[in-house]
């Protein structure tokens, strides 16, 4: 039986405390408190869309074409969507133009996608 000298008890001590660490829920992926069950079209996709997508993408002139008013071209265009909005902050594609939308709104974004789009 081997027996276990102070020395080799507080070196796997060591090892192991530096192995742990804490990281912040935000840097981990889906925030902690990101309900990403049962996204729904008119409860959550749509509010996003119109806080942070139709004040260009509406009306006569949308934004490169494309208005984002309805559900056919929201669903349609919703994997674009997803990654315009999933870039890096430096990228110059990434929208909405006035900043990085907070991951738990692109967690839910994309859940709604993975769930088939539902017009609900």
């Amino acid at each position: 039986m081997m027996r276990f000298t102070s020395w080799a008890v507080a070196l796997f001590i060591a090892v192991m405390a530096a192995g742990c660490t804490y990281d912040d829920l935000e840097s981990l992926g889906t925030p902690f408190d990101c309900n990403t069950i049962d996204v729904g079209y008119g409860a959550d996709i749509l509010p996003l869309v119109a806080d942070h997508c139709q004040g260009c993408h509406s009306g006569g002139s949308p934004a490169a074409g494309i208005g984002f008013e309805e559900y056919a071209d929201i669903a349609g265009h919703a994997e674009t969507m997803l990654d315009r909005m999933d870039r890096s902050p430096d990228d110059p594609l990434l929208m909405p133009q006035s900043g990085k939308l907070d991951s738990c709104s692109i967690v839910r974004f994309s859940a709604w996608i993975d769930a088939g789009k539902p017009n609900n």
